[in-house]
């Protein structure tokens, strides 16, 4: 090996100290004042911080990708995992990370999440990946649930390594696994839980039981739970038994209603089946009832509607997404029983109508969120609630294909501000708060319910083929409100052409009208090139201000560079004629940050 090493060594200084220290090895002396324990030491050493760094492992033939994205299967063999790979990064990229995410050590949190932001793509190297399961353990909590975020996300390669060594008697670490096994298995995992459950103890055991709730055929075993568990695991026994669609789940809960029938729309909020939306109906009727009357004493009177009106609340989340007309009368009773605009349960009300529709957005919700709205021939309308019928409006119209969105909806809205009363502008303002835009897909209402057992968001999408321009751009542009415009700055289409010159003018003049940074945005998507009149308007408008403001402000401002030139040299003249005070001026300062920093 020492004589096949001699060629090499003339390749690179490394070899050549290879070779150094091989021969010495093998020299018949002691190995000098080093000894040859020593000389083996720096050999092994060397050696083996060469292989790692350096080293290859290649075979002849045709490259072939295995474990890459979007790879279903290499050659015969299944890959379930198709994200999981070993990826061509150096040891000395991956080492300091594998060691942040494994050892504890100051630094080490900001290290990891500042390489997330940066590098997301070496986390998707398998070898990462064994860190990132270690680090669910992590003494330093906010990392273990930081990996244990990213992992929910996208980990679905990982389910081998966290079924691996799975601790049933285990506390956070195996919660946490449990969370991501739980996301991306669910019922393909049933034996898993069942088999963790025999032992398992405390919050992992609550959250195990929780996991049961994927599989149907585990009703039995369920029903079996409810008698023999205890405290916050009766709970969730409770909870998850309630999202079957069984007779004698039905049977069981019918019974329980009768004795506690609090805990019962407790335990009915997520589910879906049939039989739960008559129950929770009449809960919610049974609650209204309840609607403390005046007794004179004024403290007493706020203490018990206050405690009412939290009560009420809870249970009001029960009838989302559920269906029925039984659902439906309570929900107008609620409606007519909530008062005006910013009562605890009209907002309620509110969040339960917008919620169905955007994850449910069923003919039945968007009949009853207009109904509540407009009223019919046994009730008024309710104005408060035309945010919920906005989005039935629109998702009705324009839920379908592009080609099959309807433009009703637009002539509806401006019904709406045209008739006496006319609808409050925040009333709009706050329909269009869950809209989203994204260049690649277009619009879409998007929604999030918290999983408090899984600790997690559940994201819904709701995509509509709506448009914001002619009408209901101006529309939105009458409505001459500063949450209006915020919602305008990030909702308009940046590649329609001719939106974007109307918007260009609107934002452009409102930024002369204010001081503040809020258009630059806007007129930055807008493709904004010029900038004139701007700093000048800002620097005028203020009494005294620094180098370093004015620096920021035309370092944010929309503008080509030769337009921030030119309107950044406007400002000594302004200093001079005692227009503009500026604290420290120093104009050769100035003048030679414009031109050569800008």
């Amino acid at each position: 090996a020492v004589e096949a090493m001699a060629p090499l060594e003339k390749a690179a200084p490394v070899f050549a100290k290879v070779g150094e220290l091989s021969r010495k090895l093998i020299a018949p002396d002691d190995g000098g004042k080093d000894g040859k324990e020593g000389i083996l030491l720096d050999a092994i050493t060397l050696t083996d911080a060469l292989c790692c760094t350096q080293g290859v492992v290649a075979v002849s033939g045709e490259l072939e990708s295995v474990f890459a994205d979007g790879d279903e299967e290499v050659g015969n063999i299944s890959n379930p995992y198709p994200r999981m790979r070993l990826s061509n990064v150096p040891y000395s990229t991956l080492h300091p990370l594998q060691e942040a995410l494994t050892t504890s050590g100051s630094g080490h949190y900001a290290y990891v999440t500042e390489c997330h932001r940066e590098h997301p793509e070496l986390f998707r190297d398998y070898r990462v990946r064994v860190a990132m399961v270690q680090a669910l353990g992590a003494a330093y909590a906010e990392l273990a649930d930081d990996v244990r975020a990213w992992l929910m996300e996208d980990g679905e390669d990982v389910i081998p390594l966290l079924m691996r060594g799975f601790d049933p008697k285990g506390k956070k670490e195996m919660v946490r696994r449990l969370h991501i096994i739980d996301k991306w298995m669910g019922a393909a995992a049933n034996d898993f839980y069942i088999k963790q459950l025999e032992t398992a103890e405390g919050e992992l055991r609550q959250n195990l039981i929780y996991a049961l709730r994927h599989e149907p055929k585990n009703v039995d075993l369920l029903l079996d739970l409810a008698k023999k568990e205890r405290g916050n695991a009766k709970k969730i026994v409770y909870r998850v038994l309630a999202c079957n669609n069984d007779a004698e789940v039905e049977k069981y809960f019918v019974a329980l209603f009768r004795k506690k029938p609090k805990d019962v729309m407790e335990y009915l909020r997520w589910s879906k089946a049939p039989w739960a939306a008559p129950l929770a109906a009449q809960g919610i009727m049974d609650q209204l009832a309840l609607k403390p009357e005046p007794t004179g004493d004024k403290k007493k009177d706020e203490r018990d509607m206050k405690v009412w009106e939290s009560e009420t609340a809870l249970a009001m989340q029960v009838l989302c997404c559920k269906s029925g007309p039984e659902v439906c009368a309570a929900m107008r009773a609620a409606a007519d029983c909530a008062g005006k605009y910013g009562t605890t349960l009209q907002g309620d009300v509110l969040h339960v109508l917008q919620t169905s529709l955007i994850l449910q957005a069923s003919e039945e919700w968007i009949a009853l969120a207009n109904s509540i709205y407009e009223g019919d021939g046994e009730r008024n309308g309710l104005m408060q609630y035309f945010p919920a019928a906005f989005l039935a409006h629109v998702i009705d119209e324009c839920g379908g294909k592009k080609e099959n969105a309807g433009t009703d909806w637009v002539t509806w809205v401006e019904e709406q501000f045209e008739k006496t009363p006319c609808v409050p502008v925040h009333f709009l303002e706050e329909a269009l708060s869950n809209l989203m835009f994204y260049e690649d897909k277009g619009y879409a209402f998007e929604w999030f319910v918290y999983d408090d057992i899984g600790g997690y968001n559940h994201y819904y999408t709701r995509p509509v083929s709506l448009e914001i321009k002619g009408r209901f751009l101006e529309r939105l542009i009458s409505c001459n409100s500063r949450k209006t415009d915020e919602l305008l700055g990030r909702l308009f289409d940046p590649s329609d052409k001719e939106v974007c010159s109307r918007m260009e003018e609107y934002f452009y003049k409102k930024a002369l009208t204010g001081t503040s940074r809020e258009y630059f945005g806007p007129l930055s998507r807008c493709g904004c090139t010029r900038c004139d009149g701007l700093l000048v308007h800002y620097v005028r408008g203020k009494q005294k201000l620094s180098m370093w403001e004015i620096e920021y402000y035309v370092r944010y401002m929309p503008g080509s560079t030769e337009a921030k030139v030119a309107e950044a040299s406007k400002i000594p003249e302004l200093v001079k004629s005692g227009k503009v005070n500026i604290r420290d001026w120093n104009e050769e300062g100035y003048m030679n940050w414009v031109q050569k920093e800008l």
